[in-house]
């Protein structure tokens, strides 16, 4: 089954999140962006890190914790700790087919954790919008 696009960036974008976290960030940039480069230096083009939806998949990955503990497992695996397909097998003692499954069940079930949170989040909005405008 193919992986959902638009989770795996959420994901990588999350794994950056996580590696500014581990790196005494807390998740957030241990410096401003405008003190990346200094004048005269080559300039490499960097992918911006989108704090707050990293925070929120984080959320969405937590939330697998406790009732999926394997895709939890093979998410941290492949993502923040980046060992790949390989070492992902290795370290949870399991075959490449089990680790592709998980990442697709982590992304059919994030895909619906996301759409469920958006869908709350706008009824919210319609409860709150529905008091105030007449």
């Amino acid at each position: 089954m193919a992986r959902i696009e638009w989770v795996k960036a959420r994901l990588d974008n999350w794994a950056r999140w996580r590696c500014q976290m581990t790196g005494n960030g807390l998740g957030f940039s241990s410096q401003s962006s405008f003190l990346n480069d200094a004048p005269g230096t080559d300039r490499e083009a960097k992918i911006p890190l989108d704090e707050i939806e990293a925070s929120v998949t984080h959320e969405g990955i937590e939330a697998l914790k406790l009732s999926r503990p394997h895709v939890y497992g093979v998410l941290y695996c492949m993502y923040p700790f980046g060992l790949g397909v390989s070492g992902t097998c290795r370290r949870l003692e399991c075959d490449r087919s089990n680790v592709y499954a998980l990442l697709d069940v982590a992304d059919r079930l994030l895909a619906t954790w996301f759409t469920e949170r958006a869908e709350k989040q706008q009824a919210v909005r319609d409860g709150i919008r529905e008091r105030f405008v007449p």
